[in-house]
């Protein structure tokens, strides 16, 4: 997608505010406004979707997974070398110049995030007969 709205084949389209900083600043991309619920820290002016009139909040997210017979107590220590990296100066340095936003979540909370994005998006596959029957 990106390349084609270098290259003026789309209009418009939908990207990680962090994943086109440069193109923002060298201005060969204008961000209209963000999918998050409040504004994005890295660009202060730029409205979100709710205050430019679409009443719609996308988050996007990432995070460790583990294969499911992971025993609980290695999923306990990825999970406290996780929240211990995240707090880390240097990863807080690094994710403000990324414009990334941290969130950190424990498992239980990062298992009901994923949750609650799945129905999301199921109910808007429904809603749009794109579902599978």
């Amino acid at each position: 997608m990106l390349a084609d709205l270098l290259a003026d084949r789309l209009s418009f389209g939908a990207l990680l505010a962090s994943s086109i900083t440069g193109q923002i600043e060298a201005g060969q991309l204008r961000l209209l406004a963000v999918y998050s619920d409040k504004r994005h820290p890295s660009f202060p002016d730029v409205p979100t979707l709710t205050e430019a009139g679409v009443p719609v909040v996308q988050l996007s997210f990432g995070g460790l997974l583990a294969p499911a017979g992971t025993s609980k107590e290695v999923v306990a220590i990825l999970e406290s070398a996780c929240e211990k990296a995240a707090a880390s100066e240097e990863y807080l340095d690094w994710a403000k110049r990324a414009n990334q936003v941290i969130d950190f979540q424990n498992g239980v909370k990062f298992r009901e995030r994923m949750q609650a994005d799945s129905e999301q998006q199921a109910a808007t596959l429904k809603r749009l007969g794109l579902d599978a029957k």
